[in-house]
């Protein structure tokens, strides 16, 4: 009727941006709701809050490091060889797939034990020592005791170990012929980065040891 008096069409206005805005915030705040309820009926709230504890501390990430390594070595040492074939189905109309496994039998011989031992003597058994006897984690304890907050110091675990693969694998250091240069070549070669990745490793393990030691003073 008042169109039809004054003769003026009337437009719609636009709605505010305060009012898009609290509608977008409204529905955002429902859907982060629901998405809380439904990972908390599921467990997955649960499963990502053990999973953030056990891998939040030094020992997870240096296990990390030396699965890296060693997982890039296995297929080195211990190479995939084929297996058997998937058939094809004719129904989902999929060719044959061929399945490779790692060939097991050299686990019989010396050319998967000869550079898995010095592998885990440079990575693991020699930092060990070194960690575990100089040990800077020890605090003084009541008649004339220590105690120490590792068994093993992380630092001296992490220094001792870029040491040994530097003085083993960059400059070839045999230590009177008891390693063998050929399974030297083979473990620098597996590597990813070369020798230098696996001191990049030492260098994260000291980096998180470091930012730990500064945190809880």
């Amino acid at each position: 009727e008042i169109e039809a008096v004054t003769g003026v069409q009337t437009c719609a206005l636009p709605i505010s941006p305060s009012v898009v805005a609290d509608v977008l915030e409204r529905r955002t705040a429902a859907l982060r709701s629901q998405l809380v309820e439904v990972a908390s009926s599921t467990g997955a709230t649960e499963a990502v809050e053990s999973a953030r504890a056990s891998l939040s501390s030094l020992l997870s990430i240096e296990t990390i490091i030396l699965f890296f390594e060693a997982a890039n070595l296995r297929s080195e040492i211990l190479p995939d060889r084929f297996a058997f074939s998937i058939p094809s189905l004719p129904i989902l109309n999929t060719a044959p797939r061929p399945v490779a496994l790692p060939d097991l039998f050299l686990l019989l011989t010396s050319s998967f034990w000869q550079p898995f031992t010095l592998w885990l003597a440079t990575a693991l058994v020699a930092p060990l020592a070194f960690a575990y006897f100089f040990n800077l984690t020890a605090r003084p304890r009541s008649r004339g005791t220590q105690k120490f907050e590792y068994q093993f110091d992380p630092l001296t675990f992490n220094v001792a170990k870029a040491i040994i693969t530097y003085a083993v694998f960059s400059r070839g250091a045999t230590f009177g012929g008891l390693v063998d240069l050929e399974s030297v070549a083979r473990i620098r070669a597996a590597a990813a980065g070369g020798w230098e990745g696996i001191v990049g490793g030492c260098a994260v393990g000291a980096l998180a040891t470091v930012y730990e030691a500064i945190i809880r003073k």
